[in-house]
């Protein structure tokens, strides 16, 4: 079975992502600020303490996997200097060259659909949101459409995964789609398992899919 690693495995997302990932029988590597919060399944996982923004730790959480997964995101409750967004920035940049150096290629990550591809026009509901989404914090945007250049520029196998908001028990059919907007909300199950079914699919490599519940 395929090792994996997960950045963010103790956020909301990170935690169900986490638990399927146990399911499916992966082999999981975590990096986890703390420790402890992974305690629930330090059974089944190899954890690696440390934070987002030390090449160290990065180094060590990426070491032996096939595929990494990113669930990490900008915190929504405060304002980030413009240092702070550059430190995000920063770690995805030494992750690539990291994967590049360990010969690594799939990359699988979490954004947002209000984040846009460059010369992307976006449907009226996804300007919205990113309206939306800059009034709560510009910073969310600012890193994730960062972020996305910096893939689109790499030459890894990556995916971004553009959904809504996130929510728990929202029914209805999961849809993906490469520009239209599909729903305030996505599962976030439904999301997890289509990270997790990315990991064996070719379909979205290169490509960041906008993704909701309907």
């Amino acid at each position: 079975m395929k090792q994996i690693t997960i950045l963010g495995a103790t956020g909301f997302v990170g935690k169900i992502l986490l638990q399927k990932a146990i399911d499916k029988n992966f082999n999981i590597k975590a990096l986890a600020l703390d420790a402890e919060e992974l305690h629930d399944f330090k059974h089944a996982i190899e954890v690696i303490e440390g934070n987002y923004f030390d090449k160290d730790k990065l180094q060590k959480a990426l070491e032996g996997s096939e595929v990494i997964l990113s669930t990490i995101g900008s915190p929504k409750n405060r304002k980030l200097s413009s240092e702070d967004e550059d430190n995000y920035i920063n770690s995805l940049a030494f992750i690539i060259k990291q994967m590049q150096a360990n010969k690594q290629t799939r990359w699988i990550s979490i954004s947002s659909a209000g984040v846009k591809k460059e010369h992307e026009n976006l449907p009226f509901a996804r300007k919205l949101l990113r309206v939306k989404l800059m009034t709560i914090s510009k910073s969310i945007i600012n890193i994730k459409d960062r972020e996305l250049r910096l893939l689109e520029q790499s030459n890894l196998a990556w995916t971004t995964i553009r959904p809504p908001f996130i929510k728990e028990k929202v029914e209805g059919e999961f849809v993906a789609d490469k520009n239209k907007f599909i729903g305030n909300t996505v599962d976030v199950n439904q999301l997890s398992d289509f990270m997790l079914a990315e990991i064996t699919s070719n379909k979205w490599i290169k490509k960041a899919p906008v993704v909701g519940t309907k």
